[in-house]
């Protein structure tokens, strides 16, 4: 006690915490202090400490208010200090005001949105598996195999392996040249000013492609366009080491990158183009993305055409590679199942807070629970 009695900020079982700081406050730090060694803590100078009255406010009702877009945009409001170093005053937090419903309905209200974040923090946490699974998988997938399957169409994994450049592979498997797979292939576009281009974007850490907005032919000047096809292997020149890598889809046909976009068509007869994009957007893929992109950070390192087509890849059977991508994709499949639900309670939430708390939806409580002692 006496190393932490000076300097620190000290609050007990049930207080309610709210950062002092920009930006702390306005991005949503807070917390109730619960399960405490001894039933107290001390911690930062930099939060506020808000103690409830048990005989008229519920701690955890109090604690939700401070999770509220009202409370944070009126505290933003009432920051004091220099740019950098603005804090909520305690005189905010003295003057703001509740509307305090009955105490078990503010009980029940608190209840309500506690199982909404329950429900977050388990997607969560299930995000944070299959993400963890998926590493895990593309490690073992991209080194190991899928194996080879039977006549009954069961897989069995490999038993002989090589060492290579990558690391030990099974035996059946080759390396290639990218050049090889999937050489470059361009479709420059003759530009006509009385017509429209729509662009297409490639996302980081082979997050996909993205629409931007039609570029107008007189809007081009010295731009060059090139055509994109469903199928494609997509690539940015300039953060291919940052995983900008994609295949083109259905709807992306016929939308136009800058010369600043790689289109390269893999030879079926060799390769599956879906697993060509999951092997370069791996660590050990944006490992040599990165080697064939010299120069400084951000746009300065530009993907060579020459490294690009170096770069060997370890190639399986047609079969194997799709069974790969087949595994790989459920996984996606599932994170982006995991990714809907998280948005969908997340707005359920925000829907719930403005309407609970501010009294425009009551809840029902029994009449027992609201007849005094």
């Amino acid at each position: 006690y006496l190393e932490v009695a000076k300097g620190f900020t000290s609050f007990a079982e049930g207080d309610v915490l709210v950062a002092k700081i920009t930006p702390c406050f306005e991005n949503g730090k807070g917390a109730q202090a619960t399960n405490l060694l001894n039933g107290i803590g001390f911690g930062s100078t930099e939060f506020h400490v808000i103690r409830a009255n048990p005989d008229r406010v519920s701690a955890r009702f109090l604690y939700w208010h401070t999770r509220s877009d009202a409370f944070r945009f009126e505290g933003e409001q009432r920051m004091v200090g220099s740019a950098g170093q603005k804090r909520v005053p305690t005189e905010f937090l003295k003057q703001y005001q509740l509307a305090l419903p009955p105490l078990p309905e503010q009980q029940k209200i608190a209840a309500i949105l506690t199982t909404v974040d329950d429900k977050l923090d388990l997607i969560a946490r299930q995000i944070s598996a299959t993400q963890t699974l998926k590493q895990g998988l593309m490690q073992t997938l991209f080194t190991r195999g899928a194996g080879t399957p039977d006549a009954q169409g069961r897989w069995h994994p490999h038993t002989a392996f090589q060492d290579t450049e990558l690391g030990r592979i099974p035996v059946p498997w080759t390396m290639r040249r990218l050049g090889d797979v999937a050489p470059l292939i361009r479709r420059p576009v003759e530009i006509d000013t009385s017509l429209s281009y729509p662009e297409l974007g490639l996302r980081s850490y082979g997050k996909g492609t993205f629409h931007k907005p039609a570029l107008l032919g007189s809007m081009v000047g010295n731009k060059r366009l090139f055509e994109i096809k469903a199928g494609d292997l997509l690539l940015s020149n300039v953060f291919a080491w940052e995983g900008a890598v994609a295949v083109a889809n259905p709807e992306d046909d016929g939308r136009f990158g800058s010369h600043r976009y790689i289109t390269c068509k893999v030879d079926a007869a060799l390769a599956d183009t879906r697993y060509i994009c999951r092997y370069l957007v791996t660590p050990a893929g944006t490992d040599k993305l990165s080697l064939a992109s010299p120069g400084g950070a951000g746009r300065n390192k530009t993907l060579g055409l020459g490294a690009l087509a170096d770069i060997e890849i370890p190639c399986p059977s047609i079969e194997e590679q799709r069974k790969i991508t087949m595994v790989l994709d459920s996984v996606d499949d599932k994170l982006t199942t995991l990714t809907t639900q998280q948005t969908h309670y997340q707005s359920l939430k925000r829907g719930l807070m403005q309407k609970l708390l501010t009294g425009q939806w009551r809840v029902r409580v029994d009449a027992a629970a609201l007849a005094p002692v």
